[in-house]
């Protein structure tokens, strides 16, 4: 796949499931929609916030590039709204995310609670997706937090615990596992999406039992 392949090309590759689409499209796209993002979180969260909004684009590109319809506009278009809508949720997350950190400074400063304690609220309250970002922010579901990964598989577990917890950049773990970015990202969303699920699910079971009584 050449970087001067029309749009159509690109889009006929994802269908056929050739990686060598994926990385085309990233090449193509990838500046571009990083800026892009960048403008919509107008100067909200951080760089990392910025990359990881981009990572989730081409995955969502790839893994639902079905709903594409070539025939409703250009793959660029298509790009650029799914971009949007992931920069806007990214954009409330890092709001609530900010929002929860200050109250819990207020509520550290007025029970006498010593600093030292913070910087373990604090990563978790880093940790984003999409619905999980309110969960992972009350303090009450840590334990439930550290079941979830322990349910992971011990690579994913380990990622999520460089990338979110140790905050290390792609590159970093890319150079202690040898994985690639792509595949480094690709697990981190699945991991993402299982972590999700599985305390959505435990959710539903605290509210079930709370209702019966």
């Amino acid at each position: 796949m050449h970087d001067d392949w029309p749009d159509d090309a690109l889009y006929r590759g994802l269908v056929e499931r050739d990686p060598r689409a994926l990385e085309a499209l990233m090449r193509r796209y990838s500046r571009e929609m990083s800026y892009f993002i960048r403008v919509v979180l107008d100067g909200v969260g951080t760089t990392q916030d910025a990359e990881e909004c981009a990572s989730d684009l081409f995955i969502v590109a790839w893994q639902e590039i079905g709903s594409f319809d070539p025939a409703r506009g250009s793959l660029r278009t298509w790009l650029t709204m799914r971009a949007k809508y992931i920069a806007l949720d990214r954009r409330r997350q890092v709001q609530r995310r900010q929002s929860a950190v200050t109250s819990l400074d207020c509520v550290d400063s007025g029970s006498g609670a010593s600093r030292e304690h913070r910087p373990l609220e604090l990563p978790l309250a880093q940790m984003t997706e999409t619905s999980m970002e309110g969960l992972l922010e009350q303090r009450e579901r840590r334990e439930e937090l550290s079941q979830a990964l322990d349910a992971l598989p011990a690579l994913d577990r380990y990622l999520v615990y460089m990338r979110y917890l140790c905050l290390a950049s792609t590159e970093e773990i890319s150079g202690k596992t040898g994985l690639s970015r792509h595949a480094i990202d690709t697990r981190l969303w699945r991991a993402r999406k299982a972590l999700r699920v599985i305390l959505e699910e435990r959710t539903h079971e605290r509210v079930r039992a709370h209702q019966e009584g």
